[in-house]
Formats: C-alpha cells, sequence, structure tokens
C-alpha cells in the first residue's frame, strides 16, 4: 500500500511525468515539506525549470571538469594527498 507521502515522494522526484499540471507538483512538495515540519513560501519559488532528456555532451564535459577542479580544491585546502587520477 503506498502512503500519500510516498505518492508524495514520487511525483516531486519524477517531475517529467507531472510537467502538464505544475500544481500537482506544489501541493506534492508541500506535502513533503509539512511532514519535516517546514512550511513552503511560494514567493520565493519560481516556475519549475526541468531538463528532461538527454544533456547536451559539451555541457556534461564541461560539468564533469568544473566538478573535478572544485573537489581537487577542497581537498587541497582539507590537506589531502589525492592521486592524480582521482576526481
Amino acid at each position: 500500500m503506498q502512503t500519500t507521502l510516498n505518492h508524495a515522494h514520487h511525483v516531486v522526484t519524477h517531475p517529467q511525468h507531472h510537467l502538464r499540471n505544475t500544481a500537482v507538483l506544489a501541493i506534492n512538495w508541500e506535502r513533503l515539506k509539512a511532514a519535516r515540519g517546514q512550511t513552503v513560501d511560494y514567493d520565493h519559488i519560481g516556475p519549475p525549470c526541468y531538463v528532461v532528456g538527454p544533456e547536451c555532451p559539451s555541457i556534461a564535459a564541461a560539468r564533469s571538469v568544473r566538478i573535478s577542479g572544485l573537489v581537487r580544491q577542497i581537498a587541497a585546502q582539507k590537506g589531502y594527498d589525492l592521486p592524480p587520477d582521482a576526481a
């Protein structure tokens, strides 16, 4: 049996199935936040912007370079000695 929170979690984590009706996403987001004792201020939430479909390979490559550089920077700040092929 699926509970209300399980259903809300499924809706929020699979937005590609619910893009036609953004109110469904908002209601289920609010249910999840309420379960954690938090509130939702809709004035501070913009319209949903979801990437549906495969990401452009050049964007993914640029992102992976940026992320690995950031990981190396944080590791250096913390004094970790990473091997050349790590991160």
